[in-house]
């Protein structure tokens, strides 16, 4: 039995244990070889006869070592010591994430972006490496001193989950985060881990589980049948297009959650954007698209361009002419007769010349009108083309239902017979009206408010210590006035003066530095800035603040802030890979003899500064093998990633592609 103070495998000291779980001990050990502390994993010793446990624990450990990402943990080594089995990893000096939350909730929402964005890039990539986490929670995420995320237990936790082996209140500390499909039995899927990924950022937002219980099954039971409670409703704060993260990721359908990692993370790290502040709220079911099926549209374009089978008329028979009374002094007219079925002959295939000629034009000479509701213009002038078809005017207008940039209606209308080439004129929809937002700094909040409301819009209220000059007046806004928004989709935000005698510290946070001026220069203050570099935050706007939102100020005291100079511009490196790609012969389902190999189809896809990992490169077919050189475009402090698919199957991958790689 491994206990403390055992040397493993000659090499690893065991010098404290650090962690137990429900199979599984963790020890802080030291590598004597190269002289560092490391952690190291140990299956239970009541489980060291189970074979399938050991199997198991085995395939799971090998599959983590094969995770090299900077936000997962890295394991190092796997191996058993008197038949117990053990892994090595490496050793977080930090807490777990749990730990973290009851220690500094509330915690502020950029670095609860950061921590998140992190948390699902190590899952993003676990996942393009097909394994499923089925144990995301907040107690399975190290929190460094330098606040940088690494998950831990891939796998572990779930290498039995099919053998009954949880001790007791071992499966409490996992159910807060249960999907609803596994709540009822079904199995755990990619979006099971989106879906706890999504509780997880709840948490960090309100330091709090969404669903809590008396009992495991209780708590099981509201993630499928009681709604996700909002945020907002407890911290009015917090940005509807953070809090859209959550609902999207935890929605109660899978259908209607994040398709990805990738594309929750895309959409979290500009959660704080200002361009997303009047972002409406998320409704599961309203969000998706109607696509078009390709497949459709390549049947009817093959079903239309088919030829009529036409069959000719009978040529005439001679028998016609049997009753003719030829004599031999009649030479003369068997000679018209000869020559007048010359000419019938000539005038036959004249006529079914003809008749195939406009066969061909009325069958191979039209083809329908296909489908292009839903489509963007782009996308139906493409679909166009494959049916030998043209677009014609295009006309934008606004609608309700059908969203910006996307098709409503053609003339002629889908389905009609029309001929080749001919042009299709198509109504593009510019989506719902919008308002044309004006400058309202400087007038009094009450008209503006009733004006805004009445045009549909939400208006927020945010007040502002100032003095008795700029009481009741609008001093900053969150729509800039000449942009166009959707009124009934939008919510404003307005500053309002106030000659509030409390002089506590104001809340600036993503207010312009002018604001901070007027609450110092109102109440007698001293104002010292720093500047730094912000992803979300926009030029201009404040990202931190000394001393915090509510403390008491006399005239005098000095405050300090943090004011973004916007995103940082940053040096964009080039990296360029060389693959050998070899040709599959593949053959259609009638070549019983294979003898026309077909092409492989090969795809690119690539994540870097240019380019987003979900949208094809690059794409083309072979016919042998041959090298493909790709290139990326990362910034100095960044990494890329690409993946090559022939013929729907993955050939080469990698998400960690560094510049000097």
């Amino acid at each position: 039995m491994i206990e403390i103070h055992d040397k493993l495998s000659n090499r690893y000291v065991l010098n404290a244990l650090i962690g137990s779980g429900g199979m599984a001990n963790v020890f802080l050990a030291h590598d004597l070889i190269l002289d560092r502390d490391v952690a190291v994993k140990v299956l239970r010793y009541d489980f060291q006869d189970n074979q399938d446990a050991i199997k198991r624990f085995q395939r799971e450990a090998i599959s983590a070592s094969q995770l090299l990402h900077p936000n997962i943990v890295e394991v190092y080594d796997v191996d058993e010591h008197e038949k117990q089995q053990y892994i090595v990893m490496e050793y977080v000096k930090g807490q777990d994430l749990k730990s973290f939350i009851r220690e500094h909730a509330p915690v502020q929402l950029e670095l609860v972006v950061s921590i998140m964005s992190q948390i699902v890039a190590g899952i993003d990539a676990a996942h393009r490496n097909r394994i499923i986490h089925r144990d995301i929670k907040p107690q399975n995420v190290l929190i460094t001193d330098q606040n940088v995320a690494k998950i831990t237990d891939f796998g572990i936790a779930v290498a039995l989950s099919d053998t009954s082996i949880t001790q007791t209140n071992t499966l409490l500390g996992s159910v807060h985060y249960l999907s609803p499909e596994q709540a009822r039995g079904s199995a755990a899927t990619t979006k099971s881990d989106i879906y706890a990924m999504g509780v997880v950022l709840y948490e960090l937002i309100t330091g709090k589980v969404p669903h809590d219980g008396e009992s495991a099954v209780s708590i099981a039971l509201k993630h499928f049948q009681e709604p996700f409670p909002r945020i907002k409703d407890q911290l009015d704060y917090v940005p509807q297009s953070l809090e859209n993260v959550v609902l999207k990721a935890t929605a109660k359908d899978a259908e209607d959650r994040y398709k990805s990692a990738q594309e929750m993370l895309n959409d979290l790290t500009t959660a704080l954007s200002l361009k997303r502040m009047n972002e409406p709220i998320f409704t599961p079911g309203k969000t998706k698209l109607k696509e078009t099926s390709h497949k459709d549209s390549q049947k009817l374009l093959e079903e239309t361009s088919k030829p009529e089978e036409l069959v000719a008329p009978e040529p005439l028979d001679e028998t016609i002419y049997a009753g003719y009374d030829y004599s031999d002094n009649l030479k003369k007219s068997k000679k018209w007769v000869k020559s007048f079925k010359y000419f019938l002959s000539v005038l036959l295939i004249a006529l079914v010349g003809l008749m195939l000629f406009f066969a061909y034009r009325m069958v191979m000479g039209r083809v329908n009108v296909p489908e292009l509701t839903d489509l963007t213009q782009d996308q139906a002038q493409s679909l166009l083309a494959d049916f030998d078809l043209i677009l014609g005017k295009t006309e934008v207008v606004y609608d309700e239902t059908v969203p910006q940039g996307e098709v409503i209606e053609t003339q002629p209308k889908a389905g009609e017979r029309v001929n080749r080439h001919s042009a299709v004129d198509i109504v593009i929809s510019d989506g719902k009206p919008r308002v044309k937002i004006g400058n309202y700094v400087g007038r009094d909040y009450e008209p503006v408010r009733r004006e805004l409301i009445d045009s549909g819009f939400i208006v927020d209220l945010r007040y502002l210590a100032s003095g008795s000059d700029e009481a009741g007046k609008i001093l900053e806004q969150s729509i800039q006035p000449g942009q166009e928004v959707v009124a009934e989709d939008s919510t404003i935000t307005l500053v309002i003066g106030s000659d509030s005698k409390d002089t506590s510290m104001q809340d600036f946070y993503n207010l312009s530095l002018d604001m901070v001026y007027k609450f110092a220069d109102a109440y007698g203050l001293y104002i010292e800035e720093s500047y730094e570099y912000h992803d979300y935050i926009p030029k201009g706007r404040v990202i931190r603040q000394d001393p915090l939102s509510g403390t008491p100020l006399t005239a005098g005291d000095t405050i300090h802030v943090v004011i973004s100079q916007g995103k940082e511009e940053k040096q964009e490196l080039k990296v360029s890979q060389t693959f050998y790609i070899e040709y599959v012969p593949q053959y259609a389902k009638q070549d019983y003899q294979k003898e026309k190999p077909l092409p492989n189809k090969i795809q690119v896809f690539i994540g870097d500064q240019r380019n987003n990992i979900n949208n094809v490169a690059k794409e083309f077919e072979i016919t042998q093998s041959q090298e493909l050189e790709i290139t990326l475009y990362i910034p100095d402090d960044g990494y890329g990633q690409y993946r090559i698919v022939r013929d729907g199957e993955v050939i080469e991958e990698s998400s960690n592609v560094y510049p000097n790689s």
